[in-house]
């Protein structure tokens, strides 16, 4: 009795093992013992074409404006930026969401992870100091205030 509940077990083992090796083909393989089948479907799998890997940006590029997220660097039009950890983080959010109305509320829970909203003006004096730095002499402005409403980072025209 135990040696056919090992048996039934084992030839149930030895089917699914088969069968899993046979991805996006109608037959399968339904006996373990047949080493040509096993060996055809392996030739088989080996002839597909490689799994396609989601690559994610790693520069973000708004206009003139280039975010490198692994080198940590900023630059506009080849000037090189230099950016603080916060700055880096507030200017990698608004280019991710460019043309976008940002409330400073968003941008305290956002970037600040604040879970409230405090009475200070921390997001004015980070996005001053930012929009000093992108928006150099002589150059359009690419942060723009929206006075009672928050910010915004559009591409200059």
């Amino acid at each position: 009795m135990r040696s056919d509940k090992i048996r039934d077990i084992s030839m149930n083992f030895d089917s699914i093992a088969a069968t899993s090796l046979d991805v996006s083909y109608g037959d399968s393989v339904t006996s373990a013992s047949d080493p040509m089948a096993i060996a055809d479907r392996l030739a088989r799998l080996e002839e597909l074409p490689p799994t396609q890997i989601e690559v994610r940006e790693t520069v973000l590029q708004v206009g003139p404006l280039e975010l490198d997220l692994i080198e940590r660097t900023a630059e506009r039009a080849g000037r090189t930026i230099d950016l603080l950890p916060k700055e880096f983080r507030l200017l990698r959010y608004m280019m991710q969401h460019s043309d976008l109305l940002l409330t400073r509320r968003t941008l305290l829970e956002e970037v600040w992870h604040y879970r409230f909203i405090p009475k200070t003006n921390l997001v004015d004096v980070h996005m001053g100091r930012l929009r000093h730095k992108v928006n150099g002499p002589n150059e359009t402005p690419m942060i723009r205030s929206i006075r009672g409403a928050g910010f915004i980072l559009r591409t200059p025209s």
